[in-house]
C-alpha cells in the first residue's frame, strides 16, 4: 500500500492563525496496488454478465442466476434483507431480486460508467421504479424490523455496484446506494402520522408472516 498526502506535521508545527495558513490541503489517502490482470478473463465478457446479472434483478429466474451466479457468491449487501437472501449461490441471489420486486414495480437501472480492473467490475448508475408493495426491512438476526407501507410514489437514485468474478461469473456483490434519497424520493421521510401508522401496520403484518414461516418450517 501507498499512503498519498501532501504535506505532515512535526513538533514544531505552528498553532493559530499561522497553522491555518500551513495546514495540511487534504488528509492522508490510502491508495491500493492496482488489481493484477487475470488469465482467462474477457473484458467484453465481464461487461456482458454484468449487465446481464443486473438485468436479472428485474425479471429473471432461477435459471438466469445459475448462469450468472458463481455457487459460493455472497452478497454482502444483504443483511438488511430477508434469511434467504442471506446464503450463498443463485438462490440467494434470486431471494434479493423477489425481495426488491415484492417492494418496487417498474423497476429499472441505467448503467453510466463501467469500469473493469482484473476480477472486478463497478458501475455507476441509477435504479428507479415505483414504492408500490411493502418493503420489509430484517434485522442482523433474522428477524423483521420494520415495513415501509407503499406509498405509490416514484423514484429514481444513484447506485454504484460492485462485482467480483470467479469462473467467469459473479461470485461477490456489494454496492454504494442513495438510500436516504429513495426515503426521501418514494415519501417515508418526512413521515406523517398517517404513513407511520401504515407503516406500523405493515410492520405487524409482517412479523406475523415471518412468524408463520418459521413455524412451517419447524
Amino acid at each position: 500500500m501507498a499512503m498519498v498526502t501532501t504535506a505532515s506535521w512535526n513538533s514544531t508545527t505552528p498553532t493559530g492563525a499561522s497553522a491555518a495558513a500551513t495546514a495540511p490541503a487534504a488528509t492522508p489517502v490510502i491508495v491500493r496496488a492496482p488489481r493484477p490482470a487475470t488469465p482467462g478473463l474477457d473484458r467484453g465478457v465481464l461487461v456482458d454478465v454484468t449487465v446481464r446479472h443486473i438485468r436479472a434483478m428485474i425479471d429473471g429466474d432461477l435459471d438466469d442466476f445459475i448462469a450468472l451466479t458463481h455457487p459460493q457468491a455472497v452478497n454482502r449487501e444483504a443483511l438488511r434483507e430477508p434469511p434467504a437472501a442471506r446464503g450463498l449461490g443463485p438462490k440467494a441471489f434470486l431471494a434479493t431480486a423477489h425481495w426488491l420486486r415484492t417492494a418496487f414495480s417498474d423497476m429499472s437501472f441505467t448503467i453510466e460508467e463501467i469500469v473493469v480492473e482484473g476480477d472486478l467490475v463497478v458501475t455507476h448508475g441509477t435504479m428507479s421504479g415505483r414504492h408500490t408493495g411493502e418493503l420489509v426491512v430484517w434485522t442482523p438476526n433474522g428477524e423483521v424490523e420494520r415495513a415501509f407501507a407503499p406509498t405509490g410514489r416514484s423514484f429514481t437514485v444513484n447506485h454504484a455496484h460492485f462485482l467480483r468474478f470467479r469462473d467467469g461469473v459473479v461470485v461477490e456483490h456489494w454496492a454504494v446506494r442513495d438510500d436516504q434519497g429513495l426515503a426521501m424520493q418514494a415519501g417515508w421521510i418526512p413521515p406523517t402520522p398517517a404513513f407511520l401508522l401504515r407503516c406500523a401496520i405493515a410492520t405487524r403484518r409482517a412479523k406475523r408472516a415471518a412468524k408463520a414461516a418459521s413455524t412451517g418450517r419447524a
